[in-house]
């Protein structure tokens, strides 16, 4: 690698780490997935003991503001497929935070629904996201949150076109 390709945070962390990042620091997809990493860190530590990860979360929060979706309408949204929504459902079923049956309208899709522990679970945890959602916004200027909102979102929608 030569002298003009090396940056003063790359020159810092292999003072510090006896490794170098070559051209990683510059690239958007490991950016992103270094902060997604810090996030699921502090999110882990701050709801330990709850017995929730990140992704319950999110389905907890669907689930509550879309009663009664189905299965395959989180499916959609969710972006995972059938089969690995099916075995995260059946776990939050099991453990009482989500109830499911077949649907009034359509005996072929089963309802979903919040569960009292459920609710409460997600209550608990709701505080600590917004917590550390008020920590990413302190760490951006007053317009930046929004605009990297924005920014992400057309990431994805690259990748989903």
């Amino acid at each position: 690698m030569s002298v003009a390709s090396v940056n003063d945070t790359e020159v810092g962390e292999a003072a510090h780490t006896g490794i170098l990042f070559g051209p990683l620091p510059g690239m958007l997809g490991y950016q992103i997935r270094q902060a997604q990493t810090a996030v699921f860190r502090d999110f882990a530590t701050s709801v330990s003991g709850l017995e929730i990860s990140p992704g319950e979360f999110s389905l907890l929060t669907l689930i509550d503001v879309n009663p009664g979706a189905s299965q395959t309408q989180l499916t959609a949204v969710y972006k995972v497929d059938k089969s690995t929504l099916s075995l995260r459902i059946s776990g939050l079923v099991k453990r009482g935070l989500v109830r499911r049956s077949r649907s009034k309208t359509d005996r072929r899709y089963y309802a979903l629904w919040l569960a009292a522990p459920g609710r409460r679970l997600l209550g608990k945890v709701r505080q600590q996201v917004d917590r550390q959602e008020r920590a990413m916004a302190a760490a951006l200027g007053p317009d930046e949150r929004e605009a990297m909102l924005g920014m992400l979102e057309r990431i994805v929608r690259v990748f989903e076109s």
